[in-house]
């Protein structure tokens, strides 16, 4: 006798599928690896990036006379290449050769003094150690061939103050550079020599600095004096570098000086690429 009743439902039987186990080594916290891979490779790829950069200024400088004067001439002009040690501004010279000549006579003069006070008291030791002279002409000899050394001493040491201050009422070129700005012109007076007049602006004439900005991140990768690939005027060049300083938007400014090649130009395009 057959049953009028539906067939019971089919139970589908219990997977067999396990979830992965984790990781030989990982705890029961341990996140995936995967992301961590990917945010790994992509860390990679910023660092090795072409940091767009321009190209700036290197070793720029404000030149002054630091000691006190009238401008007499300035022999350079705006776009001016010079050498190290060039002339480039002079001061009217006349109370530095005087000071020069009033030193050096008194030197001379000094000179032949000092010399006569020693042989005086080679003369009183002599006659002291044959107990022909006293003690105090030893005593008085010997002071007075002591104020001749001093006296000689001070007027060298005035010679050379004098001699240097000839020195720095010159201008002259601290490198290979070349002349941005000329600030100063004859008859211009230099009064303090604690904030003088600018006579000339000058900068490096052999390197640039490539500028660029990095992100923290970047900054902790590379260090002071690192060598580093530059592309510029379509050229690679080599480049290391110069400074890495703090910027108030919490990045950091990258200096790479490069050598100066024909064909380029501050402020040209140029980028960076880090190790």
């Amino acid at each position: 006798m057959k049953s009028n009743a539906p067939p019971a439902p089919v139970v589908p039987a219990p997977s067999r599928l396990r979830a992965p186990e984790p990781l030989a080594g990982a705890t029961g916290n341990a996140k995936p690896a995967r992301p961590l891979l990917f945010l790994a490779l992509l860390a990679g790829n910023v660092l090795a990036a072409d940091l767009p950069a321009v190209l700036d200024w290197s070793g720029r400088v404000n030149l002054t006379l630091p000691v006190a004067g009238v401008l007499e001439q300035v022999g350079v002009q705006a776009g001016q290449v010079v050498k190290k040690g060039e002339l480039l501004a002079a001061l009217e010279p006349t109370l530095f050769k005087a000071g020069v000549a009033e030193a050096r006579a008194d030197l001379d003069r000094l000179t032949q003094e000092e010399a006569d006070a020693r042989r005086d008291l080679d003369r009183v030791k002599e006659l002291y150690a044959r107990t022909v002279a006293a003690t105090s002409e030893l005593d008085a000899a010997t002071l007075r061939h002591a104020r001749a050394q001093a006296g000689l001493a001070a007027t060298q040491a005035r010679l050379e103050k004098a001699r240097r201050l000839l020195l720095e009422s010159e201008l002259r070129a601290p490198f290979d550079a070349v002349i941005l700005a000329r600030q100063g012109e004859p008859g211009l007076v230099i009064t303090s020599p604690c904030q003088p007049a600018t006579v000339v602006s000058v900068a490096r004439a052999d390197e640039w600095l490539a500028r660029a900005a990095l992100d923290p991140a970047q900054a902790d990768a590379v260090h002071l004096g690192d060598m580093v690939g530059v592309q510029v005027a379509g050229q690679a060049v080599a480049g290391h570098i110069r400074a890495l300083a703090a910027r108030a938007d919490g990045r950091v400014s990258l200096d790479v000086a490069v050598s100066r090649a024909p064909g380029t130009w501050v402020g040209q395009a140029a980028s960076i690429r880090l190790p």
